[in-house]
């Protein structure tokens, strides 16, 4: 066997968190000082024990991006009425436009609630309309009914 005094293990993966966020890449290369190994054997536990550790690394749940969200500035949109259009009172079901200026941290977490139904209390969030163009909030009391 020739004389091998370095011994380098790499391993990757691709993943998507959520279908609204980028594709992240992740690569973890370990490297083993084998210069006093004198058997194959001795070289096979060495790369096995770096593999199991990437493996290891790589097994790790990448958790979606969430941004942080204010409930009292998302209070503060100009919440409507479903039936008068009037403007809604705290804790009242409603609706607002998806592209109203101060609505898009809100979106972005819709869109990363499973079925795009994200549960703050005391609302339920999700979007409705033909092209999803608005924001519905209901009680979560109304949505267990």
């Amino acid at each position: 066997m020739p004389k091998i005094t370095k011994l380098t293990v790499g391993r990757g993966r691709t993943s998507r968190p959520s279908e609204q966020e980028e594709w992240v890449k992740e690569y973890y290369e370990l490297e083993a000082d084998v210069t006093d190994l004198t058997t194959e054997d001795g070289l096979e536990k060495v790369r096995v024990s770096l593999e199991q550790k990437l493996i290891s690394w790589l097994s790790e749940l990448v958790t979606p991006q969430i941004p942080q969200l204010d409930m009292a500035k998302v209070e503060q949109l100009p919440w409507k009425t479903y039936d008068k259009k009037a403007p809604c009172h705290p804790g009242e079901p409603g609706w607002v436009f998806t592209n109203h200026e101060g609505a898009q941290e809100l979106v972005k977490l819709i869109k990363a609630s499973p079925k795009e139904k994200l549960e703050l209390p005391p609302y339920q969030f999700t979007f409705s309309g033909r092209e999803k163009q608005f924001i519905s909030r209901k009680t979560m009391k109304e949505t267990r009914k």
